[in-house]
């Protein structure tokens, strides 16, 4: 019997799975200050298989200005699948460097079980669960936000609309307001108001949209330094149409409100 087993053909090898195709990939230079080119980041959008994507948002500080990367965390990562044409967040990950340590963060969602619940992990450790939370209307993550926006899920937005979304928890429930403004020769103004977490000040970020509302500049203020900004380097990279490669969803869920 033995002898039998080692003359029988072993498992067969296994296919390489498919690497990611790139839908788009946005380049943008961050300035601060008098300084014009402290980071560069990436925004990219991968279909891992039909109907399950990948959003990344990384960078990097440029030259001196690598000590940027005590406060930017070094990459934003959300796994996303399609459902009834909307896009669903399943993880969303943070990692960043604290203290000399390298930190982890993410945040499961459990849809069919209606939960979310977020798990740090430093340094390569055993991640450890912080809290959970139900997990009842639409939450988003911004990537997801984003991407929902691109498709067109919240309807449309014409100046002078608010859209107010659900955003992750702290536990606490968090929302940010968007003000949707008018359409210069810039793009589409917008406004974002944001408090954040144990602080009684609200921060405001402006932003101009292409066509396609995909951020081109973004700016607000930070204590010392001022003007913190965004500014997209190769617009031509914008998927104008067919993103996903699936027409744009039928608004559902949350709305603009005037």
């Amino acid at each position: 019997m033995v002898f039998l087993l080692q003359l029988a053909p072993g498992p067969l090898p296994l296919a390489a799975a498919p690497a990611p195709v790139i839908r788009e990939d946005l380049e943008y230079q961050i300035s601060l200050g008098p300084w014009s080119d402290v980071a560069r980041v990436h925004l990219v959008l991968m279909e891992l298989e039909p109907g399950r994507y990948l959003a990344e948002f990384s960078g990097a500080a440029q030259g001196m200005w690598r000590l940027l990367s005590r406060w930017l965390p070094e990459r934003y990562q959300t796994e996303m699948v399609l459902r009834e044409g909307r896009l669903v967040p399943l993880v969303y990950r943070e990692e960043f460097v604290n203290q000399g340590q390298h930190v982890l963060k993410e945040y499961r969602f459990d849809h069919e079980h209606g939960r979310l619940s977020l798990w740090r992990r430093a340094d390569g450790g055993d991640p450890v669960k912080k809290w959970e939370v139900p997990l009842k209307d639409p939450v988003y993550d911004l990537l997801t936000l984003f991407y929902q926006v691109r498709l067109g899920a919240f309807g449309p937005l014409p100046g002078g609309a608010t859209l107010r979304v659900m955003v992750l928890p702290t536990p606490a429930p968090q929302a940010m307001a968007f003000m949707i403004g008018p359409v210069t020769e810039m793009g589409r103004k917008v406004m974002l108001d944001y408090r954040p977490p144990d602080s009684n000040t609200v921060d405001q970020y402006f932003i101009f949209l292409s066509p396609e509302q995909v951020p081109t500049l973004a700016w607000t203020r930070v204590t010392l330094f001022g003007k913190l900004a965004g500014r997209l380097l190769n617009p031509g990279e914008i998927r104008k149409e067919g993103l996903l490669a699936l027409p744009p969803s039928p608004s559902r869920g949350l709305t603009a409100q005037p």
